[in-house]
């Protein structure tokens, strides 16, 4: 699989969040030559600020808690690890990638599989909820490296299916979100069965202080820290507003239309907080706008995966969303971000504001 999937960084305008301004390349971090062709492959030019000092120290096997803004690329940091901690002569999952949502472990897959396109024999594969599980059997039989989501990887693992004697490689990606109540007890249980001699990594924009000293004191060893932007984590490309409305849903939906009219953009996300608001607001925008897409946890899989592709492929202009897509999700066009319903906290607040601004935009 060779496609272009990084950023141009000659197209549009970069932030001092991507743009450095040293002359630095991907050849001088010592990669093997068939990652670094990968890279090229995919587009990838020049190492961003959080790749320069993450990647290096990655390679010396340390544990590594690496903090960036969102859409800085972090993904590309994990992933360049993970290609060079694997032997495709080994059949055998040698990394594992854990990720909060479906829709991120499919993209990180598909990121690991471009970095990989010079790498003969190479499988990376996607195992999440909503997919038949026969198809994760199969996949199984041939896995380099796995990128799962919690319960099917739980599901896997406890059934005798996967095993995991053999990662050298543990990815925790949205680390904070990984670590949270909804995920721990079944990290806890997983992490007795993981390596004690396993590298881990973990990744994520935001770490509030309990979570980051829970990760460094329960499962990391002496971890390095590379944490740029932890003191203004909001990204400098993105300028924030907010319009006061008076009413309920109605009142806001009228300033939305207005402002959807009005103002210029590529595309654009709307994020709610329950699933049937998004419907409703969705249904109701389609029908003044139209060409409006939902994303939801209360659709099915394929649904799910469709609007994504949509989004990504400009195919849709507007997307109303759950927080599903306010983690992780790189869609380069959208250029406006609207919470129509304000996020419970800030770190939701700022991982919604980083769909926009992609890459230092």
């Amino acid at each position: 699989m060779t496609r272009r999937i990084a950023h141009s960084l000659d197209a549009v305008w970069r932030s001092e969040d991507v743009d450095h301004g040293d002359d630095v390349t991907f050849d001088q971090f010592m990669l093997s030559e068939r990652v670094l062709t990968g890279l090229r492959k995919s587009g990838f030019v020049k190492p961003s600020p959080i790749q320069v000092q993450a990647i290096p120290l990655g390679l010396c096997g340390f544990d590594l808690v690496v903090q960036a803004k969102s859409g800085t690329g972090k993904t590309c940091v994990f992933a360049v690890l993970a290609l060079e901690a694997v032997d495709v002569g080994t059949h055998a999952v040698q990394v594992l990638i854990l990720a909060p949502t479906r829709e991120i472990a499919v993209q990180t897959c598909d990121t690991v599989r471009c970095l990989g396109c010079e790498l003969p024999g190479l499988h990376c594969y996607a195992f999440i909820g909503g997919v038949p599980l026969p198809q994760d059997l199969q996949k199984l039989a041939s896995c380099h490296i796995a990128v799962a989501t919690m319960g099917r990887l739980c599901q896997l693992v406890r059934s005798g299916q996967l095993r995991l004697s053999q990662v050298r490689l543990l990815v925790l990606d949205e680390a904070d979100q990984m670590l949270g109540e909804a995920f721990l007890e079944d990290l806890s249980d997983l992490w007795g069965r993981l390596p004690s001699s396993k590298q881990v990594v973990a990744t994520s924009a935001t770490y509030p202080p309990a979570v980051a000293r829970l990760l460094e004191e329960k499962y990391l060893h002496q971890p390095a820290l590379v944490r740029l932007g932890a003191e203004d984590p909001a990204l400098l490309g993105v300028s924030q507003w907010y319009l006061a409305v008076e009413g309920a849903f109605l009142a806001k939906l009228s300033s939305l239309e207005s402002l959807l009219r009005h103002m210029p953009f590529s595309q654009c996300l709307v994020f709610v907080n329950s699933q049937a608001r998004a419907r409703s607001l969705s249904e109701r925008l389609n029908r003044s706008l139209g060409g409006v897409q939902l994303l939801s946890g209360a659709q099915g899989q394929e649904e799910r995966m469709a609007a994504l592709a949509r989004l990504k492929g400009f195919r849709c202009r507007l997307l109303v969303s759950t927080d599903l897509a306010a983690r992780g999700i790189d869609a380069e066009r959208v250029n406006l971000v609207v919470n129509f319903d304000l996020p419970w906290d800030l770190e939701t607040h700022l991982h919604r504001s980083g769909r926009a601004g992609r890459y230092g935009q």
